[in-house]
């Protein structure tokens, strides 16, 4: 018995170890090169070729497109705190970097499930990874826009606020196109099915949503169920 309690340890180290050499040797194989980081470059300027060739050949990187969740993070904190005062709406507000940090990654993971749920109903060819890799790739108009407007601030006046509100639409819509047009390749869906999906993909967003705070709520309510009996307990025994 006492040689059966030794061996287990050593089993789960053993097992331990060798997770983390293949974490390591998975690191090692996605590591990204210089060809990738062109590749990043490449899809901002012929998306629909090379979201194409994202899935049939391979190119993405999960490095890289993590990489651009990080520089989004980055250059949203950068937008909000670089920006002139004068076209500055939170010039005197405190910074939350968790709060920015919630509002860049919930969505973003709300969009990856959803989209995921809703296509594999509707017999998407794309996996989660290849959602996720779309997703980041496409973020670099906003990664670029984030960067530009901070610094068109000090340039322009108060009068040509508007040229701010252009450059920010402008790289919204460009994220927008590029998302639309790396759903469509990944999936191979049609304009009009993929249309179709991006909506579908809303809705269930929402029911996550719903659903998540109906749980929480639930939760909520059951652990102060719990706590009341408890406590009724506690006074009954010692009152």
């Amino acid at each position: 018995m006492k040689n059966v309690d030794t061996a287990m340890p050593k089993q789960t180290k053993r097992s331990l170890k060798q997770r983390c050499a293949d974490l390591g040797q998975w690191c090692r194989e996605n590591r990204p090169t210089k060809a990738d980081f062109r590749y990043a470059l490449t899809v901002l300027r012929h998306p629909i070729d090379e979201f194409w060739e994202m899935k049939r050949a391979q190119k993405g990187n999960v490095f890289v497109a993590s990489l651009m969740v990080v520089f989004l993070f980055l250059t949203t904190i950068f937008d909000r705190q670089a920006r002139s005062f004068v076209h500055n709406m939170h010039y005197n507000t405190p910074l939350d970097v968790f709060y920015e940090l919630r509002m860049l990654l919930i969505p973003g993971i709300l969009f990856i499930v959803a989209n995921w749920s809703i296509t594999t109903l509707m017999n998407g060819k794309g996996t989660a990874k290849d959602i996720f890799l779309a997703t980041g790739y496409s973020l670099q108009p906003l990664i670029l826009m984030r960067v530009v407007v901070p610094l068109l601030s000090y340039v322009l006046s108060l009068n040509d606020s508007a040229y701010l509100k252009i450059v920010e639409i402008m790289g919204w819509v460009w994220f927008g196109l590029m998302l639309y047009i790396a759903i469509s390749q990944i999936h191979e869906y049609s304009l009009g099915k993929t249309f179709l999906t991006l909506i579908l993909t809303v809705v269930a967003a929402i029911i996550i949503v719903l659903i998540c705070l109906l749980f929480f709520s639930l939760i909520q309510e059951l652990s102060g169920f719990v706590y009341s009996i408890y406590r009724e307990m506690f006074l009954r025994i010692y009152s």
